[in-house]
């Protein structure tokens, strides 16, 4: 179970390598994952991935968390 914060620093340090994956956007937001509540990162892609990890590691202190991953498939914002 990551926390918003944990998932935020997941966002910041892992931004360069989903952007290299295709990602358009990254979020973070609440999931449900097997059956318990956390915060994950969110990758948003034009199409979807042909691979990508479950997870992101961050390093707090000397602990090494692993942080949900999700990609989701959606259009490019694009101004009217």
């Amino acid at each position: 179970m990551a926390s918003e914060k944990e998932a935020d620093l997941a966002r910041e340090e892992h931004a360069d390598f989903l952007h290299d994956l295709g990602a358009h956007g990254i979020t973070i937001d609440e999931i449900k994952r097997e059956g318990a509540k956390s915060f994950a990162v969110v990758a948003l892609f034009e199409d979807q991935p042909k691979q990508m990890p479950d997870t992101l590691e961050i390093k707090r202190g000397k602990k090494t968390l692993t942080v949900p991953l999700v990609a989701r498939v959606t259009e490019k914002f694009r101004p009217e």
